[in-house]
């Protein structure tokens, strides 16, 4: 059954002429006859009541154009509910989140994106920046912040760049120097992100270029504790320099690292070619709003 059969069948009743209804749809009658017979057949009952010269329903023509009034109805008002809706920011988020990317930029996009669309539910989850990249592939979360760059399956846009910094604690020898090459660090023990952090391989891979494989004493998944741990002489750190700048009363010492070129890149990333809802549309815009460079 055709909804289009049941709105020939409906401006036929409601016009009580086969003539009139057809003028009103603009076909030919030969065309709507053929499509009442058509309904009447499929249906297997009659609709109307042809021993009249006037347009009678019989009783299963009445219960028929009543529901297909009904169906008709609800249909029209689709393209209104749809509108409504892709005009009204509302509906939920997922967002993934690395701990330290997390701490430093998502509370102030949360405070602003709520403020303005307070129907919408924020939904995080927090995973290091390999599984946020995946999660975000597969359509498990709308959106999430990593370290650039990301795989070529995902829409990533650069929000945020930072320099990293080497960190020791101030008893270290190295401390007294201001600046020093990545290659005078290879007998240095490091402690190091823990590997589903995108800066683990981010960094390692610096020190490789470098010509030495860091050794590793230590991974953590949280900043802060990477830095307490060179306070306490158990090694040595390279972190953004905005992570040093958020700890107070860290016994360490930042050293600049002068001859490469290591920036923390930070994006925001969705699925390429997926659907984006209003709500994730507004929220990437805001981002790009408080953030991008």
């Amino acid at each position: 059954m055709q909804l289009r059969s049941l709105e020939v069948f409906v401006t036929v009743a409601e016009h009580g002429s086969f003539t009139k209804a057809a003028e009103a749809l603009y076909i030919g009658q030969p065309a709507l006859s053929k499509t009442i017979q058509k309904l009447e057949k499929e249906l297997d009952v009659p609709l109307i009541d042809r021993s009249s010269r006037k347009i009678q329903l019989t009783n299963e023509g009445k219960l028929l154009y009543h529901e297909s009034k009904n169906i008709l109805e609800k249909i029209s008002i689709i393209p209104v509910a749809l509108n409504k809706i892709s005009q009204e920011i509302i509906g939920e988020l997922k967002v993934g989140i690395p701990q330290i990317i997390g701490s430093v930029f998502f509370p102030e996009v949360a405070y602003q994106f709520l403020k303005r669309y307070p129907k919408v539910i924020l939904q995080t989850e927090e995973h290091g920046g390999v599984i946020v990249e995946n999660l975000v592939s597969h359509g498990d979360l709308d959106v999430g912040f990593v370290v650039l760059p990301a795989a070529n399956t995902l829409d990533a846009e650069l929000i945020y760049q930072d320099e990293f910094i080497v960190c020791v604690s101030s008893s270290h020898p190295l401390s007294k120097v201001n600046e020093i090459r990545l290659a005078d660090l290879k007998d240095e023990k490091f402690i190091f992100f823990d590997k589903s952090f995108a800066l683990y391989n981010l960094i390692r891979n610096h020190c490789l270029e470098a010509g030495f494989s860091p050794d590793i004493a230590f991974h953590s998944t949280q900043w802060n504790l990477i830095l307490e741990l060179v306070s306490a002489q158990l090694g040595i750190a390279i972190i953004p320099k905005k992570l040093s700048m958020k700890l107070n009363g860290v016994d360490i010492v930042d050293l600049r690292i002068k001859d490469t070129k290591m920036s923390w890149d930070i994006g925001i990333i969705t699925k390429k070619g997926a659907y984006q809802s209003p709500a994730l549309k507004e929220f990437v815009n805001i981002v790009k709003e408080i953030y991008s460079i």
